[in-house]
């Protein structure tokens, strides 16, 4: 069944026969046939570098999670979605806990299948929208495709959700949305942002720490007790190593990027960096190997010197990217070498404080890594960084319209590194699931303008040199 899309995502012959069965039922529920197969096939042949086996791999694990998700339910499995973005440690614990407990962050894996793959996110998100999260209001499509999933029966209603709240103020209230109408409990980590960030990361704020380590052990309790099976701080301890394993197989990936010619496109390397923000029983299981096989077949370019653009291209940061390939291919098409991306975390540094319990190194952890989970500053801060420490040439800020945290300093950012870094930067609208209001042809004048700035940009400050 579908033996050519199945191939292109990785799949074994042996595992092609295995699986047919499971394929047949999954695309059964999601309502996919064989002209949106057809489709599927062509689009991954347009958009992908399907000559890579490790972009074959990491595209098999996005259909495998989408099909293990649907049938979770089925399959007997008990069933906890996490929010994005998530605790990736917790997630990592509820997902090794058992074999018969399945923890996914839904809305990670249909952004990527229903959006870049199969083009069907449209009815999930009119779901959510005639289910409480009614349009025109900007709500995030995050929280619709998870909502509307749901609601069209295509995912099962969970177990158990777990809003991280680590950034997102609408999560925790979609989940209590999901509670209300389907009874569904709710494990809430709730996170303090009673900082300004100015000490991030050298020196944070222990009371922020403790407060977050002291919700994801409450929320690990609650998980433990729903489902009879008390996760230990050596338990977590090696689930956060499993989900450190596929974190640092995505660092080897980054430093391949900083190669000219670039050795890779930037669907291609959206699609792959969003393995370790899944961080759910395939990536984990599979990932580290998918991109550590990509790794080596990049390695391979950057030695023969094989690049997907010419050498000396203009290299941009895009901080968040919008999923629909049609939109990033754009990017490549303008000669515009997306180089690194927001999903790049913070460089380590040394702590000042020491702490003794996994919750709390976990904590320290996650508001180290990534900025934009400590304060609009840290964000700002972590963005100018990586575009200096990566020698970028411009700067590319995506306004996810229906993000109210990420929208809060968009326009600062975009001040602060022009002034510091004297390069030109982009605030480009867009939306990462809902195509209905953004399509490649509208996007594609912005960006051509933005393409022509920074190459006049490039020139003049190679020819003052």
């Amino acid at each position: 069944m579908y033996p050519e899309f199945l191939e292109l995502c990785g799949f074994e012959p042996e595992e092609i026969k295995q699986e047919e069965p499971r394929v047949r039922r999954a695309f059964e529920i999601l309502d996919i046939g064989p002209e949106d197969v057809d489709k599927a096939t062509e689009r991954i042949k347009t958009y992908y570098d399907v000559e890579l086996i490790g972009i074959r791999k990491s595209l098999g694990i996005w259909v495998k999670e989408l099909i293990d998700m649907v049938l979770a339910k089925e399959e007997g499995k008990k069933i906890v979605y996490a929010s994005f973005p998530p605790t990736y440690q917790m997630v990592a614990a509820m997902t090794s806990a058992s074999s018969d407990i399945y923890c996914v962050i839904p809305e990670v894996i249909l952004g990527v299948t229903m959006n870049c793959i199969f083009t069907k996110a449209t009815s999930i998100l009119e779901a959510a929208e005639k289910h409480g999260l009614a349009p025109g209001l900007a709500f995030c499509s995050y929280l619709q495709m998870r909502l509307g999933a749901i609601a069209k029966g295509i995912i099962p209603v969970p177990d158990l959700v777990v809003p991280s709240c680590l950034m997102c103020d609408q999560s925790p209230k979609v989940d209590e949305l999901l509670h209300e109408v389907y009874g569904v409990p709710v494990a809430y980590a709730d996170h303090l942002f009673g900082s300004g960030g100015s000490e991030w990361p050298d020196d944070i704020s222990p009371q922020r720490v403790q407060y977050l380590a002291t919700e994801i052990r409450n929320a690990m309790e609650e998980f433990g007790n729903l489902f009879n099976h008390e996760v230990t701080e050596s338990e977590f301890q090696q689930a956060t190593e499993k989900e450190a394993a596929l974190f640092n197989a995505s660092l080897g990936l980054w430093e391949l990027m900083k190669a000219n010619p670039l050795p890779l496109r930037i669907n291609d390397l959206n699609m792959v960096t969003e393995i370790p923000a899944a961080c759910s029983g395939r990536a984990l299981r599979e990932g580290a190997n998918a991109l550590n096989l990509l790794c080596k077949e990049l390695a391979k370019r950057v030695e023969d010197g094989v690049g997907v653009l010419e050498k000396g291209a203009p290299r941009i940061m895009a901080a968040m990217v919008p999923y629909d390939p049609s939109i990033l291919s754009i990017f490549d098409e303008l000669g515009l070498a997306i180089s690194v991306t927001s999903q790049v975390p913070s460089p380590a540094r040394e702590t000042t404080v020491s702490y003794n319990s996994v919750w709390e190194q976990v904590a320290d952890l996650i508001l180290r890594r990534r900025g934009a989970l400590y304060s609009g500053l840290a964000y700002l801060s972590q963005a100018r960084d990586l575009a200096k420490l990566n020698n970028v040439d411009g700067v590319i800020l995506f306004h996810h319209i229906g993000c109210r945290q990420y929208n809060t300093w968009l326009l600062k950012a975009k001040a602060v590194i022009e002034k510091d870094l004297d390069i030109p930067v982009l605030i480009f609208e867009g939306d990462y699931c809902d195509t209905r209001d953004y399509n490649a042809k509208q996007s594609r004048t912005k960006l051509e303008t933005f393409a022509q700035i920074v190459k006049t940009a490039k020139a003049s400050r190679k020819g003052n040199k």
